[in-house]
């Protein structure tokens, strides 16, 4: 199934899948280190994406919304937009998010967590 796309205010989303703060990563950091490449920052952007939703993984929480604004790529340009977008099309984001239930928003991206299975096993085990 594919992403679901929507519009409107983004902070109905936030409250619809009860988001905490520390679920909401805001992409807007203001003005970039000027000794970094354009492209090196893209970079770290796409790194943070996946750090993030690997900690929500671990953390079992079930969705993790990137606020990444309006911005949309012109030839040659990258922006958090594209990044975000084209991490969650990667097979990299294949074993942390569940792409059916993901939200493509004008200005964020909902990405429901592909949650591990308990282990209730081991669970009982340790105790």
């Amino acid at each position: 199934m594919a992403i679901i796309k929507m519009r409107g205010d983004w902070k109905q989303l936030a409250a619809k899948f009860r988001l905490e703060p520390a679920d909401i990563i805001d992409l807007h950091f203001g003005p970039r280190d000027p000794c970094r490449s354009y492209h090196e920052v893209m970079m770290d952007l796409e790194m943070m994406v996946e750090r993030n939703l690997i900690t929500a993984q671990k953390n079992r929480r079930p969705y993790l919304m990137f606020v990444h604004g309006w911005s949309t790529s012109r030839r040659g340009n990258t922006t958090a937009r594209s990044v975000v977008r084209s991490f969650m099309r990667s097979k990299a984001a294949t074993p942390l998010i569940m792409r059916s239930g993901c939200v493509q928003h004008e200005t964020v991206f909902v990405a429901k967590i592909r949650l591990p299975a308990l282990d209730l096993h081991n669970k009982k085990s340790s105790e």
